[in-house]
């Protein structure tokens, strides 16, 4: 080949790394890179570690937020046929006319006790059994720091030794004579031990022990043997270095970390079901006044039928009144027992004792609901599920965790190469003279000393390699489970959202059908002053008041079934926001008795301020 080929060749295989490596740079990196980059940009601290991997989602969240802006319901015609829900309000001065009666005591032979869903979020936070449980999580998950960080105590060790050899012989060397050699030593070693983070391992420690035996060659007698021994070894390849030996305690911070998220998120699901619990006892109440007047109303028009069955109320229409006034009834007795279930399932979330009476007890709920429209927007409400929610949180701290182990990974590809070092001074004295034997120790002689190097590396290592790609794979793993959870909240979030928006316009249509069905009842009512007036006969219209009053209590259960719905999403959002904890100023403290004998323990209270 003459020298033009060559350099031809030569200039299209530079052409060709160039044009490769150019390719490689354009690429977009893998997932895995993403984290790798990530967390070694951020040097593990989790808000920029946060701030890195959250650039991910912003075009989605951004086409999210344009989606639901963008989007025409197909109830937004303009026609006069068309159809239009939601639309209209609620006055703000509204007041159903059984929520005074809610507000207040309804059964005046048992004692009454007020509460509202903040008292209730303090009562729970302070006795709940099932909060308790979640909060000694922690306090569980905190004891593996200092677990981890045991390896690195020092430590102090003794030994005791005690030999009485009585054994024959077969070496005329080993005791100049007798055939059986006989020897009586005693040893005591104690000392010091200490492990640094990196990886160095230090040893001091003393021999103190006697010998005597039968041998003509031992000499002097009786003796007394010291020892000081000072000791070092030390990793130069695997198993150096302090961000190796550190991460066992940074790995259980990171989990202790995780816990408290996990708290938090357990916390507020909990709070949600108080909240749920509170307005389940709202409606039942409510409910429990409008069946109660509905018996009552329907038993006054039943009487006034009884008195014109002469006139113009047939047995037939009085005998189908009758049985709706026993059904009226009825749907009132289970309303109160409905009331009471309701109540027991506070007290059953709550555990306060003060919520137990043995005369029995009953809840007045304080709180009103709101009729008003929330001030949320959809963009906030997305933006703030991704930077509140616990389970965003951990799935970050968990690739935090994953990296750290990937290092450690990485360390433990290399070979064994250990540095071993030791220094002694002995001491020897007859007559079993322990205290000139510790002297002669520095006072006759000089140190001996002893180093080398310990060299181990497994061909192909293996074990190794494979730790190391698990730790990879593990990382782009717990990268997709990133995405997964980050999809979910913000799907939770976008469905929080609408049900909130979709309760809040069932509330108004459900108001206006109320208002549409005591229309109905006042104009019968005006029709009965009416037909009284003219002297003419009523019965029919009786009968249809007592149908429009049922029509009317039902609108009526409607409607405050959807107050409870609103109110309930309202926090249900802020749940899904991962905000309930901090918009109700909940802290989470923990502490430590100074007595010795008391346990740690997590305080979950509300803020002194926040009242």
């Amino acid at each position: 080949m003459n020298r033009l080929a060559i350099l031809t060749l030569a200039a299209v295989g530079t052409c060709s790394c160039i044009i490769t490596t150019v390719h490689a740079e354009n690429e977009p990196p893998t997932d895995y890179e993403v984290v790798v980059k990530a967390s070694k940009d951020s040097e593990l601290d989790y808000d920029q570690l946060k701030e890195k991997l959250f650039k991910r989602y912003s075009s989605v969240i951004e086409q999210m937020e344009q989606a639901e802006n963008s989007y025409t319901s197909i109830f937004a015609g303009t026609s006069n046929n068309s159809l239009s829900f939601g639309s209209g309000s609620i006055p703000e001065e509204y007041t159903p006319w059984w929520q005074p009666q809610v507000n207040n005591q309804i059964n005046q032979a048992v004692p009454n006790i007020e509460t509202d869903v903040t008292a209730l979020f303090t009562r729970a936070l302070k006795y709940s059994s099932q909060i308790k449980v979640f909060s000694d999580l922690p306090l569980i998950r905190e004891t593996t720091i200092q677990e981890a960080e045991g390896p690195y105590d020092f430590r102090v060790f003794a030994e005791g030794r005690l030999n009485d050899l009585n054994e024959p012989v077969g070496d005329d060397l080993k005791t100049g004579g007798p055939l059986r050699y006989k020897e009586n030593s005693k040893n005591l070693e104690y000392g010091i031990r200490k492990k640094f983070l990196t990886g160095t391992e230090v040893e001091l420690k003393q021999n103190v022990g006697d010998m005597d035996t039968n041998s003509i060659y031992f000499n002097p007698l009786d003796q007394a043997r010291t020892g000081t021994y000072f000791t070092i070894k030390q990793p130069l390849l695997k198993r150096f270095g302090i961000a190796y030996n550190r991460s066992p305690i940074d790995l259980a911070t990171i989990d202790h970390k995780i816990s408290g998220e996990e708290l938090r998120r357990n916390i507020e699901s909990h709070l949600l079901e108080v909240t749920r619990a509170y307005w389940g006892l709202y409606l039942e109440r409510s409910l429990l006044l409008q069946k109660k007047r509905l018996a009552e109303k329907s038993l006054e028009i039943y009487k006034e039928m009884q008195q014109r069955t002469a006139m113009d109320v047939p047995p037939s229409l009085l005998a189908r009144a009758r049985s709706q006034v026993n059904a009226h009834e009825l749907a009132a007795m289970q309303a109160e027992f409905a009331m009471l279930n309701a109540q027991s399932r506070i007290r059953a979330l709550v555990n306060d004792p003060e919520l137990l009476n043995a005369s029995g007890l009953e809840m007045v709920t304080n709180q009103l609901p709101v009729h008003s429209l929330f001030d949320i927007s959809f963009d906030k409400a997305l933006q703030t599920t991704l930077n509140n929610r616990p389970e965003v949180a951990q799935a970050i701290k968990h690739i935090q965790s994953a990296y750290l182990r990937l290092e450690r990974s990485e360390n433990e590809l290399r070979p064994d190469l250990d540095l071993f070092f030791q220094t002694y001074v002995k001491g020897l004295e007859g007559d079993y003279e322990y205290g000139t034997s510790y002297s002669n120790q520095f006072d006759e002689g000089s140190p001996s000393y002893i180093a080398g190097l310990r060299f181990e590396f497994p061909l192909g290592n293996n074990g190794a390699q494979a730790r190391n790609l698990r730790k990879k794979l593990e990382i782009r793993q717990l990268l997709h489970q990133l995405d997964t959870t980050v999809e979910n909240v913000l799907l939770e979030a976008r469905i929080s959202f609408r049900e909130l928006v979709k309760n809040y316009r069932s509330m108004v249509q459900s108001y206006q059908i109320m208002l549409s069905d005591d229309e109905e009842v006042n104009a019968l009512l005006s029709r009965i002053d009416y037909l009284l007036a003219n002297n003419e006969p009523y019965g029919d219209v009786l009968y249809r008041l007592m149908d429009a009053g049922e029509r009317l209590s039902e609108s009526e259960d409607l409607f405050a079934q959807s107050e409870l719905t609103y109110n309930y999403s309202l926090y249900n959002l802020y749940r899904a926001m991962g905000i309930l904890v901090s918009t109700n100023n909940i802290t989470i403290e923990e502490e430590h008795p100074e007595d010795g004998d008391e346990l740690p323990v997590i305080r979950v209270g509300q803020a002194k301020n926040a009242q």
